[in-house]
């Protein structure tokens, strides 16, 4: 009598992230939203599942995990653009952000989510900070649940009455204590998710007081949550820093013990020796976000010199406001091949290390390698099928070379989470995408419209 199983996946090639071995006609046995078993055809003599998928020889990779994007921000694509950074804010977020509403916030976040997994995402990180209104991130965690992605929300913090550039207090603006008090209540609804984690996301140097981030770090620490924070985006930081504290951003991070927790930092470009020296002191995790980083002027951020000491480092599409794309195909590549020339280097960030930063490093950059990350039993089924029979890898010799370079959405065939097909043969498993995509089309046109008005 065969073993009952909830999926088997046949004639599939897995490539080990390791050493770089790629196995043929491979099995994965999925059970219960866990990879349960990986082998050869003869798993198929003693397994039998609800659904057996024959994956027709695709490669069979871990999901991509985005660490760090701003869902709401879908709304905002194209303004703002060929602007300097506060122009670029003031011309789009700041424009936009006050007018949204429960269902622009919902309906951004599904269009965000569906790029994403279209593009093989299955876990995001969304630096949630548009609290106009109480009870804004439901909505994000509502589109998260009815997609089927994982979900981790990064509760965006900003305790500061005035921002650089604007003269009005920031339409999210809450207390530490307030902010801290809605992510006990997020956290208490979806203390049973599988797929829904939370973080805290104090937002910038500039757009914290020293309290507010003592009491994140003490809050983190208690209750052993991921703090990310964009970081050394641009000179303003340290400059604010400097003025403010008499001291560099890190060094103040550090006194007021963010540093001491599972911190990821975001961007982090204009780094001294003194910042790094603390990013490996402090095992600090990098988010790297070389498309939004390009759009908008910041600079190049040196993934040559962290990888060289060990940093972990991860990717971000960042938010749609300013990279435009929540797809990190494009984030690989585009991530890769800035490094080459900032370097002057073509051997610099190859293929394999910057696929390790959609995949395992990213799991470890917000602590959860032990979950995803990697195709291997006793991990999350979080999977995706890459279909290489196309005319953009065609031919394909190096699986991962080609992805890196030469794939885009149209070679991802499925996507699974939590061992659930949300995504298979280019259709959603769990909503109509064109309705979506109606609904959020109006509902930006309307929001536009009230803010130019």
């Amino acid at each position: 009598m065969k073993n009952k199983f909830d999926i088997i996946i046949k004639n599939a090639k897995i490539v080990d992230a390791n050493t770089h071995l790629l196995s043929d006609d491979s099995v994965i046995i999925v059970d219960k939203g866990v990879i349960q078993k990986i082998g050869n055809k003869e798993l198929l003599e003693t397994s039998d599942a609800t659904r057996i998928w024959d994956a027709e020889s695709k490669l069979i990779l871990p999901g991509f995990i985005n660490t760090h994007c701003h869902l709401f921000q879908t709304f905002m694509r194209g303004l703002g653009k060929d602007l300097t950074f506060i122009k670029w804010m003031n011309n789009s977020v700041r424009l936009m952000m006050p007018n949204l509403d429960e269902e622009a916030i919902y309906l951004a976040a599904m269009v965000g989510c569906m790029e994403s997994i279209k593009s093989g995402n299955t876990t995001l990180v969304d630096f949630m900070y548009a609290h106009v209104k109480p009870h804004y991130a439901d909505y994000v965690l509502k589109a998260f649940d009815d997609c089927g992605i994982r979900g981790v929300l990064a509760r965006g913090m900003t305790d500061v009455d005035r921002l650089p550039g604007s003269p009005v207090k920031p339409a999210s603006y809450a207390t530490a204590a307030d902010s801290l008090a809605e992510v006990d209540r997020s956290r208490a609804m979806y203390k049973d998710h599988p797929r829904i984690n939370f973080a805290l996301a104090p937002s910038v140097i500039w757009g914290m007081t020293t309290d507010g981030l003592i009491e994140i770090a003490a809050y983190a620490g208690k209750n052993d949550m991921v703090v990310t924070m964009h970081i050394l985006e641009t000179v303003d930081d340290d400059q604010f820093s400097l003025e403010k504290y008499g001291k560099t951003t890190m060094r103040a991070l550090e006194d007021v013990g963010i540093l001491d927790t599972d911190f990821l930092g975001v961007h982090a470009i204009r780094v001294s020796e003194d910042d790094l020296s603390l990013f490996k002191k402090y095992r600090t995790r990098i988010s790297y976000n070389p498309l939004a980083n390009m759009i908008l002027g910041s600079g190049v951020a040196p993934i040559v010199e962290f990888t060289k000491h060990e940093i972990k480092v991860s990717l971000g599409t960042d938010g749609a406001a300013s990279n435009d794309s929540q797809n990190l195909i494009e984030v690989m590549k585009a991530g890769a091949l800035l490094q080459k020339v900032h370097n002057h280097d073509s051997a610099a960030l190859s293929a394999w290390e910057i696929f390790s930063m959609a995949t395992d490093q990213g799991a470890e950059c917000i602590n959860m390698q032990d979950q995803i990350g990697a195709v291997s039993e006793g991990k999350k089924a979080d999977l995706i099928a890459i279909d290489f029979k196309k005319s953009n890898t065609t031919p394909c010799y190096d699986p991962i070379a080609s992805l890196v370079y030469s794939g885009n959405s149209e070679n991802i065939s499925m996507v699974m989470v939590e061992g659930e097909m949300i995504f298979d043969q280019g259709s959603f498993t769990r909503f109509n995408e064109s309705e979506i995509l109606r609904k959020a089309q109006q509902k930006a046109k309307e929001i536009y419209q009230s803010s130019m008005g």
